[in-house]
């Protein structure tokens, strides 16, 4: 996120992004799972953004390690079931830089 200048009304354009949010593979798993609005099987994410399942749980890893989601791994009878939703907190961070992204890029609406 962006930090506010001594002013406390305008962003400091010079600092970057959030970077646990603005890498393109993490930045497209929480839209996935926000406009979804709730969670997502693994296998759903995977095919819905075409990764593999290695890229897949590489930067599922991280966004749960921010905590960002949530990963639950259950079974469904015999078949193993992961799916993933958005954290409050992850939803929160989500909404700041999208705002950062309105802040930095005039007419974004």
């Amino acid at each position: 996120m962006a930090q506010e200048n001594s002013t406390g009304k305008d962003r400091d354009l010079r600092s970057p992004l959030l970077p646990l949010i603005h890498g393109r593979v993490r930045l497209l798993i929480l839209s996935c799972l926000l406009r979804a609005g709730r969670a997502l099987p693994f296998t759903e994410i995977r095919k819905q953004l075409n990764l593999t399942d290695g890229t897949l749980s590489v930067h599922l890893a991280k966004l749960e390690e921010g905590k960002l989601v949530t990963v639950r791994k259950t079974f469904e009878g015999k078949r193993p079931l992961t799916t993933v939703r958005p954290t409050a907190r992850g939803r929160k961070l989500f909404a700041d830089y999208v705002q950062d992204l309105r802040d930095i890029i005039p007419g974004l609406d």
